[in-house]
């Protein structure tokens, strides 16, 4: 199976997808989020993994926007504790790195651990963190170091010159799987919707209601701008709901005239 990932070999959406997947998949490689559902929808992959959300930093706004464009259903979803590993060439050492290179949400995530080992540094941003890897190894960049993951190290066969070096241990980001050929998923207890109420007083804590009646929990409930319709907002809802909660739901919405779309019912990741 040919899976599209953000990122190259080594990165968190490889681990990602291959704790999805398993080791036998065919990984195509993209720069951004928009490449990868473009290879979806050109057929060059069967299924994308990505990344939707964040516990330090929320949603990625750019990847339901690219759900919600191309309608894709989420098909399954995993769950992978980040952690940054600061990567040179054997024998490096801290005091020699005057270039540390990574993804923009790997360097954010070590904020405070470069400023406090690397203030004189040049930091610099690039689209992926295993890429970053491959990129001082092949430039030769011996006084630079990237922020990756240990498999980035290994497949590079880089030195990780310091462990665990995000900010904050707990640091999990939420992936999920897409696909254009979608079909029931057997044991599916995790749905994603976007909901839109009528403009009304009350009308959003009347849809919420829905679900408490039906005992499904919601895990997220967000708001997002309609494109086009100024200050008017759409939710974003992640409910814990077997396939007869959420068709009792689903109606109950329509006799309120809210429309819920289905982003996906899938497998919750443990």
């Amino acid at each position: 199976m040919n899976i599209a990932i953000q990122g190259d070999a080594g990165s968190f959406h490889d681990e990602a997808a291959r704790k999805l997947y398993g080791n036998d998949m065919s990984l195509v490689a993209c720069e951004s989020f928009r490449d990868v559902f473009a290879a979806v929808a050109d057929g060059a992959a069967e299924t994308g993994v990505v990344a939707v959300e964040n516990s330090l930093y929320g949603s990625l706004h750019e990847t339901y926007d690219m759900i919600l464009k191309h309608k894709f259903p989420i098909i399954g979803e995993i769950t992978l504790a980040i952690h940054q590993q600061l990567i040179g060439f054997p024998g490096a050492t801290k005091a020699e790195i005057t270039e540390v290179y990574s993804h923009p949400a790997a360097l954010d995530q070590c904020r405070n651990y470069l400023e406090d080992h690397f203030p004189n540094a040049d930091i610099v941003e690039y689209y992926d963190t295993a890429a970053a890897v491959e990129h001082i190894k092949q430039s030769g960049l011996l006084g630079a170091a990237a922020i990756a993951s240990k498999r980035a190290a290994e497949i590079h066969n880089m030195q990780i010159i310091q462990s665990n070096i995000e900010d904050e241990t707990a640091n999990i980001t939420r992936f999920v799987a897409i696909t254009p050929l979608s079909k029931a998923i057997q044991g599916a207890s995790k749905a994603t919707l976007v909901l839109t109420t009528s403009h009304t007083p009350g009308a959003l804590y009347e849809a919420l209601g829905v679900f408490q009646r039906y005992s499904a929990n919601l895990t997220k409930l967000e708001s997002r701008p309609i494109r086009g319709e100024v200050f008017k907002y759409q939710f974003i809802i992640d409910v814990l709901a077997s396939s007869s909660q959420l068709d009792q739901i689903q109606n109950e919405l329509a006799a309120q005239n809210c429309a819920a779309q289905l982003l996906g019912h899938y497998v919750a990741s443990v």
